[in-house]
This record gives C-alpha cells, structure tokens and sequence, in this order.
C-alpha cells in the first residue's frame, strides 16, 4: 500500500551508515511512501537549508521529515496518515521512542520529568510551544503546500529554537491545525554525533528544549 506522503531526508557526507539505517526503515513502512528525496548538504548550510531543498520538490499532498541517524517506527506513516484522515488536521504528530538516554522532549515539573506523549494538543501544549520549546519530534506528518505557504524552515535560533520550533510557529500563526496522536511512530537516537539544529552542534539544544522560564 502507498499513501499521499513523500519522506524527505536531510544528509551530510561521512554519515552513510546512519543514512542507511534511516532509509531501511523507510522501506520497512506497512504504508509505502510515494517517493523519497534524499538532500546531501556537501557545504554544510544547515538542516533547515536541505530540508526546504527537499520540500521544493514535493508533489504529494503530504511530507514527513526524517533526520539521517533516526528512525520511522515500522508503522509510523500508516499512522500518521490515519490520523490524518480521522482528524482533518494540517500537522500530526505521534510520539517518540529515545534510544540511548533519557528523552529529550521530557519536561521537568516539580522534580518530575514529564513526556507530552497522550495529552491530546490544546491550549496548554500550545502555551508550552510558544513559550517553553518544541514538543514535537521532526516526524511529523504535514500538509506539504502549506509549508511551503509560510516560507519553510528558518535558519536555526540556536539551542532551544531550532529551525523545526519556528516552523511550527510559523505553521501555528498561520493557522494551521494540529492532532497529536498517543502512539510511538518515531525513533529518535541519541548519540555523540547529534547535530541539535545544525551539523556543526553537539547536541546541546536537547539539553535546551524544555528550559523552564
């Protein structure tokens, strides 16, 4: 089965074996993509700059984003796009699974560290994004014209507003409409090689996206 959804996937050289994995995962899908666009940075300009690459070239109504060293969960899109269609929504996202430490997303509430996975999006996550950082791992499912609509990935903010957090801000002000659903359809690893919004990090806006104000 293939569904109205093209995967862009943003690379760099020297990343070929974890380029591999994310792509086996692709082709692991229980709903196939329509196609798959792969953007190798040779100049290192940034993700945000090889993601818009990628998503000039979408022709189907829906693109998914994955970083070169994660992982689709095997059913991530079929998913996705069920959820899609159930809700309407512009933008889906599901939850993530960490592999090699603590998640990242998770929050820190009174000692207590907290991962939005279940809570359904509304006025509190909405806050939370505004205010606090991103929530929303970078596999989320969207409508693929609407991204282009507001101009696409920013350059990166730096830790804790990176290019994928001022998109869906951009997307939010725009108008468009989210649906989280409380399922795993990400693998997100965490490695000594995690760029954290550029290919020059290391990482240090995982630390960031949930800093308490």
């Amino acid at each position: 089965m293939t569904g109205d959804v093209t995967v862009v996937v943003p690379t760099i050289l020297g990343r070929e074996a974890l380029l591999d994995r994310a792509l086996a995962s692709v082709r692991a899908q229980t709903v196939q993509p329509m196609d798959v666009i792969v953007v190798y940075d040779r100049d290192r300009k940034g993700a945000w700059w090889a993601r818009n690459i990628g998503a000039d070239q979408v022709r189907t109504t829906f693109v998914c984003f994955l970083d070169d060293d994660d992982e689709l969960q095997e059913d991530g899109l079929e998913l996705l796009l069920a959820g899609q269609e159930e809700s309407g929504a512009d933008l889906v996202y599901g939850c993530t699974e960490v592999v090699g430490g603590r998640d990242p997303l998770a929050v820190s509430r009174d000692g207590v560290w907290v991962n939005p996975c279940g809570v359904p999006f509304g006025p509190e996550q909405e806050r939370h994004l505004r205010y606090q950082g991103s929530f929303i791992p970078i596999g989320w499912l969207s409508r693929a014209g609407m991204i282009k609509a507001v101009g696409g990935f920013p350059p990166s903010g730096g830790p804790g507003r990176e290019e994928d957090y001022q998109l869906l801000l951009k997307l939010r002000n725009f108008g468009a409409r989210f649906h989280h659903i409380p399922v795993r359809t990400y693998r997100y690893y965490i490695h000594d090689a995690n760029t954290g919004g550029g290919y020059q990090g290391t990482g240090a806006s995982n630390k960031a996206a949930f800093r308490e104000r």
